[in-house]
């Protein structure tokens, strides 16, 4: 499966540009709506004469080749293994913490 090359003019001089979807850099953009996922890429192409930058969105995953965007599940799973490790952190700190207070007031008092 072939990557689409799409012809547009630039925003800014008007002059005919190919944004090619197997070299350009894309953000991707993923919705779930009533249980539907639907996936979009907007591909970022500098213009060659004035470099300004140009996009295009497509929604047509025949279109975008062979290249694999970012996987979502990985992100989630990081994300979640972060709070836990900053619970656990929070949790050690509180421990030795309150451990220190006790130290202080049993020197206190004796």
């Amino acid at each position: 499966m072939e990557a689409k090359k799409h012809q547009i003019e630039c925003h800014n001089c008007q002059e005919r540009m190919t944004i090619d979807f197997a070299t350009a850099n894309f953000a991707t953009a993923v919705s779930v709506i009533n249980g539907k996922k639907t996936e979009t890429r907007t591909y970022f192409e500098q213009c060659p004469n004035c470099d300004a930058v140009n996009k295009v969105t497509s929604d047509n995953k025949e279109e975008w080749g062979k290249r694999k965007g970012p996987n979502i599940k990985f992100f989630m799973f990081s994300g979640m293994l972060g709070c836990l490790l900053f619970l656990v952190l929070g949790i050690l700190a509180l421990y030795f913490a309150f451990q220190g207070l006790g130290f202080v007031v049993d020197w206190l008092y004796k």
